[in-house]
């Protein structure tokens, strides 16, 4: 019996995932990130950024993504629309849980949940 992940990357090596990540052009700060399944299937991230913070100082820089800080986005669910219908924010948040739940899988994406939860209430 396989034991189940425990953390964010552990769960992205057992999910066999890669990625890849290249620099947003309008953004010094900002990625574009596929992960791509073993069968070839890939999911999206238009752009996203990262920040570490010193917390005695409270100062913030960018940081490059990585498997587990990628995954935890999946998990969050922070997304932002490039749509605009009027001025009045445009709620993807169901449509992304929905795309990422077929991209992962269920039990996988239940499982995301639980270690993002998990990890955040660590920090």
């Amino acid at each position: 019996m396989t034991d189940s992940p425990a953390s964010l990357s552990e769960l992205f090596r057992s999910l066999g995932l890669s990625l890849t990540i290249r620099s947003v052009d309008e953004d010094d700060e900002s990625w574009a990130c596929t992960l791509t399944r073993p069968d070839g299937e890939t999911y999206e991230i238009d752009a996203v950024s990262f920040f570490d913070v010193d917390p005695e100082t409270s100062e913030e820089w960018a940081v490059e993504p990585t498997p587990s800080r990628v995954m935890s986005v999946l998990a969050g669910g922070d997304v932002a629309s490039d749509e605009d219908d009027g001025g009045e924010p445009v709620d993807v948040t169901a449509a992304t849980e929905a795309a990422v739940r077929a991209f992962l899988g269920d039990a996988a994406y239940d499982l995301l949940l639980e270690l993002d939860e998990a990890e955040t209430a660590d920090d």
